[in-house]
């Protein structure tokens, strides 16, 4: 696999769970993203938005996703941020509808990080 398809599973997961506001893209633009590497988690606004009344405005499986795109940029920063973790496999895929587990398992089959 190659990171060109990562990076594009990676827009799509950020964009089908509109959680643009918690990413920054160094091209101005998720979408203009040419890799991965373009692509932070924007923490201090996750971190504000968590803090705030209410918490983050997120269902079950946006915050799943939010936590699983938050861990593979940096697992840290998600254990830091987030102080739970995903949960099993089961229940993190359980709480997702079919296009979430469907990008699910194609950021993981794609992922860079593998390997090498």
């Amino acid at each position: 696999m190659s990171e060109e398809e990562f990076t594009i599973i990676v827009k799509e997961a950020i964009n089908y769970n509109q959680l643009n506001r918690y990413f920054l893209s160094k091209t101005g633009k998720i979408d203009t993203a040419k890799d991965h590497f373009d692509l932070t988690p924007d923490l201090e606004s996750i971190r504000a938005d968590k803090a705030s009344d209410g918490g983050l405005k997120l269902s079950h499986a946006q915050r799943r996703m939010l936590i699983l795109l938050v861990a593979l940029w940096d697992g840290r920063y998600a254990d830091d941020i987030f102080n739970e973790g995903i949960g099993s496999l089961g229940k993190m895929i359980h709480s997702m509808d079919r296009g979430n587990r469907e990008l699910f398992a194609d950021l993981i089959v794609t992922y860079p990080g593998w390997g090498s």
